[in-house]
């Protein structure tokens, strides 16, 4: 059985906490425009994946994120939590902290 239906549950919790959240950062720090949050599966595991529209940046900043690893199943932490740290991650960490958003902006 396909890691995503096996944590199906998992998976729309984590989406829908993680969605929600972001959304809240990136308005709250007019910062941009959530384009695209979802997962994935691939032999590893179960990917997290955000595409963001930055404002005042033309290039779209992309963040993937394995959540359900392949090989250490069940995940460890509660689908909310492990959603918070997530957000907390890619938006006030990569894009609100200046130096860490001028690196990304100047990486390839």
């Amino acid at each position: 059985m396909p890691l995503t239906e096996q944590y199906a549950d998992y998976l729309d919790a984590f989406q829908t906490t993680a969605r929600t959240q972001i959304e809240a950062l990136l308005r709250a720090g007019d910062l941009g425009v959530l384009k695209t949050c979802g997962t994935r599966e691939d032999d590893r595991g179960v990917w997290a994946d955000v595409v963001i529209e930055v404002r005042g940046v033309e290039k779209l900043y992309q963040r993937s994120l394995l959540i359900v690893d392949a090989s250490e199943h069940p995940p460890e932490d509660p689908a909310g939590f492990a959603a918070t740290l997530f957000s907390t991650n890619v938006v006030q960490e990569e894009l609100e902290i200046p130096h860490l958003k001028e690196r990304w902006i100047q990486s390839g």
